[in-house]
């Protein structure tokens, strides 16, 4: 599968070296592409490096791993059709105020994304945890929750997840992604099994 990353750093890296280990190509992405050299080499065979369009292009999936106040700054028609696995965070800190208008943050990201299937993903876990398993250590088969409004997407996000090391655990729709967005739902920031994930899911 042909993955575009759009937010090659903590998150977004060592993901790509998860997928490109078991056979999928990525493409990372940066808007100075050229600083990504060392990471594409590191990730090896199925790896290179783009702008964010073009990895937007790339992409039968993007992982869309940035700043939150710059999703409005993507280039939309580039995702219509496919799946987008968010994992962006809003803090206000570093954000900035955003009216959300309501909606929890993974619908509002898909706001901005017109067409695009999008799954709320690997936001709620820590970067060091994803990165101890692309450097081959780690605890392997935590839960990642997900949510979504397509049920074909989620399927296909959690396939990707479990070649990532993880396992997914649906949380359902986009709106109920709240349980799980930054910076202080109850199941943001956790390591759990999947079975612990869905018992506290379940005691919501």
């Amino acid at each position: 599968m042909k993955i575009g990353i759009i937010g090659s750093g903590l998150i977004g890296a060592p993901l790509g070296r998860l997928w490109t280990a078991v056979g999928h190509e990525v493409m990372f992405s940066s808007r100075h592409p050229e600083t990504l050299k060392d990471l594409a080499a590191i990730a090896g065979k199925g790896a290179r490096i783009g702008t964010i369009d073009e990895a937007a292009e790339f992409g039968d999936v993007i992982l869309e791993a940035i700043p939150f106040k710059s999703i409005p700054d993507l280039p939309a028609d580039k995702f219509v059709g496919k799946l987008v696995l968010s994992a962006a965070n809003y803090y206000p800190a570093r954000d900035g105020q955003i009216d959300l208008g309501g909606m929890t943050q993974s619908e509002w990201v898909a706001s901005h994304l017109p067409g695009a299937k999008v799954v709320k993903a690997f936001n709620m876990m820590r970067a060091d945890v994803i990165e101890a398993l692309a450097d081959g250590n780690g605890t392997p088969s935590l839960a990642i929750l997900i949510a979504g409004d397509h049920e074909n997407a989620k399927a296909m996000a959690g396939q990707l997840i479990r070649d990532a090391k993880f396992e997914p655990v649906d949380v359902g729709s986009l709106a109920d992604s709240a349980v799980f967005q930054a910076p202080d739902a109850p199941l943001y920031n956790v390591r759990l099994s999947p079975k612990a994930a869905r018992q506290q899911l379940a005691k919501l």
